[in-house]
């Protein structure tokens, strides 16, 4: 058998899955980007909804959790998902939404002229190269 280094074969295994630990990191951070960009094209051809709302923490696939609405019982939770009944109920937390809902605690206070005009162009922000003027109300 030919010796290639002098590492032991621990340490070879250690590199390895760090190496393998660094390319999940950085198929994470492109995931995260990519969904971001989703939620603001959604904000910005919708109008006001959790997708752009600053109270929002997304769990990604289109849901998340609403930070304004405060913390609710966990059969609260449940029922902010749809389940109307469990044998299991979480402890209180914040209560879930879709990112196309609207509510009156909507809040975006994002200086969306400080990304890059290509991004603002993909997401829908910019009317004749300038940041258009924020929906309001959710668009019907």
């Amino acid at each position: 058998m030919v010796d290639w280094s002098n590492f032991t074969q621990e340490e070879i295994e250690r590199r390895h899955l760090a190496a393998v630990g660094a390319l999940q990191a950085l198929d994470r951070e492109e995931f995260s980007r990519w969904y971001q960009e989703q939620c603001d094209h959604l904000y910005w051809t919708r109008g006001q909804c959790c997708a752009g709302c600053d109270h929002w923490r997304s769990d990604m696939g289109n849901t998340g959790r609403c930070a304004a609405a405060g913390i609710v019982s966990g059969a609260d939770v449940l029922r902010s998902t749809g389940v109307t009944w469990s044998s299991y109920i979480p402890p209180p937390g914040l209560p879930y939404s879709q990112a196309t809902f609207h509510c009156g605690k909507f809040r975006d206070e994002f200086d969306w002229s400080s990304l890059d005009r290509e991004y603002l162009s993909r997401i829908g922000a910019l009317r004749r190269r300038q940041l258009k003027p924020k929906l309001q109300t959710p668009a019907t």
